[in-house]
């Protein structure tokens, strides 16, 4: 008996080993995870500056260790009220978005629009091409169609990381039978830094006596030392000593920038009055914490006296999809002090506002939502766009050149400022919106930013 006892007693070992071992299973907790110290460091950051910034501070997800996150760009969208908040974004290369936001990026100087073909392949319409880039050099122009990169078709997967690299060759399309077609003509390019000023086409368009002032305005920023700015001075200039009666601007493609530079342009338009008793434009609301460490003059701006002003009654703004933020800022900031006419597309839908934020290693810089702004009559909240008064579709793929009269868009705005009906460029059914639909990277809609002035940083303690 004691034998088998004996033998009985190393089984029973294992199998009370054996059910232990279950009973206590490993889980993730049981195991560190190494959190290197500078992450640690940028977590922080990311959390002082959400909470001390953020307009929704109060709705940051709770419950998130940031030790124990292992990746600070993760980190940075899971604290974010995902129900309001669809634009704030955070990057580690600072360097990129300063030189984005400063007017000298990187770039071969085109601005795409994306469509899929019917076989779900990927082609590009050429929106505009700054002058003097890569792209205007190699002969690149507003409505080329590109149907390859490198000779490879683009697809959903690859079209906007091919569209980005910096060295490459394009192929260029017509449309057949609904179909993309080489043309036989490729271009070469390498991108550069560029100085890209924002106001890429000008003229005073002359029907029958009427002067009517064009500009295609394709971002809001004033440059370094207010390059930009100048160069847009001297465009309204033009159009005084030109006696224009009226003025279109093009804000297509204009997917906003910074709020001073709206005001500037605003500015140069307004009634005269308007500029010279500086009436407010726009009111700011921020959270309760920060607003009540700014000053008076950080919740509200006024129109400026720039110098360049054309006194203007009346204005029509062509607009799609693309035109956001600071566009739609300029659209509403004049809409209570004078006739604001849009032509085209719904707006992008975006009242809110940011500031970039790097961090002490000018590294990591974070892009919150930390106003929302509201017009002189208190307009706001307008999530689904600015509606056009005159609704045009917009196709890249049926595109003239800025200023032609034959544009859908500019040919209505001429009608209404002379009455004289003109002759529109007629979309066929081969490059209708039903024939190849237009998409949109996150990448692009990133870019559909509304910068609040940067002094504001000057008024409250770095975080």
């Amino acid at each position: 008996m004691k034998k088998i006892l004996y033998l009985l007693i190393p089984v029973l070992s294992i199998l009370l080993l054996f059910s232990y071992c279950k009973k206590e299973e490993i889980t993730d907790d049981d195991y560190e995870i190494s959190i290197p110290a500078e992450t640690l460091a940028t977590n922080k950051w990311i959390h002082n500056n959400l909470v001390f910034w953020y307009l929704w501070n109060d709705n940051l997800t709770k419950g998130i260790d940031s030790t124990k996150e292992a990746d600070p760009e993760a980190y940075f969208y899971k604290l974010l009220y995902n129900e309001k908040d669809r634009w704030s974004y955070i990057t580690d290369d600072y360097q990129t978005l300063s030189s984005e936001l400063d007017g000298e990026p990187l770039s071969m100087g085109y601005y795409p629009a994306f469509y899929l073909t019917e076989d779900y392949k990927v082609i590009i319409g050429v929106c505009y091409v700054y002058p003097g880039s890569p792209a205007d050099e190699a002969g690149l122009e507003r409505g080329d169609i590109i149907i390859s990169i490198d000779n490879s078709p683009l697809d959903t997967i690859n079209y906007y990381s091919e569209y980005s690299r910096t060295n490459y060759s394009v192929q260029l399309g017509t449309i057949v039978n609904r179909t993309p077609v080489y043309t036989g003509e490729s271009l070469d390019m390498t991108a550069r830094v560029i100085s890209a000023d924002p106001a890429v086409f000008h003229k005073v368009i002359d029907i029958d006596g009427y002067k009517i002032g064009y500009l295609a305005y394709v971002e809001f920023i004033k440059g370094k030392d207010e390059v930009f700015l100048s160069h847009l001075d001297e465009i309204f200039d033009e159009f005084e000593s030109e006696n224009v009666s009226d003025l279109i601007i093009d804000l297509r493609y204009n997917p906003g920038g910074e709020i001073i530079t709206a005001i500037h342009l605003a500015s140069n338009i307004a009634p005269l009055e308007v500029t010279t008793s500086q009436n407010l434009i726009i009111s700011y609301v921020y959270n309760t914490g920060l607003r009540d460490m700014l000053g008076q003059n950080d919740l509200y701006d006024y129109f400026v006296e720039t110098g360049a002003n054309i006194d203007m009654e009346r204005v029509y703004f062509l607009t799609t999809r693309r035109s956001a933020s600071a566009s739609e800022l300029t659209m509403i900031g004049l809409d209570p002090y004078m006739d604001v006419v849009q032509i085209g597309e719904n707006t992008y839908g975006k009242y809110v506002g940011s500031i970039p934020i790097p961090d002490r290693n000018n590294e990591w810089a974070m892009m919150p939502i930390i106003t929302k702004y509201s017009n002189a009559e208190g307009f706001t909240d307008f999530e689904d766009g600015l509606i056009p008064d005159h609704e045009i579709k917009d196709n890249v793929l049926n595109a003239v050149p800025f200023g032609d009269p034959s544009d859908p868009m500019t040919a209505k705005a001429i009608e209404l400022a002379t009455g004289i009906p003109v002759p529109a460029k007629r979309v066929t059914a081969e490059i209708s919106e039903d024939m190849f639909r237009q998409i949109s990277p996150p990448e692009m809609e990133r870019k559909n930013i509304l910068l609040v002035n940067k002094d504001i940083l000057k008024s409250v303690p770095a975080r």
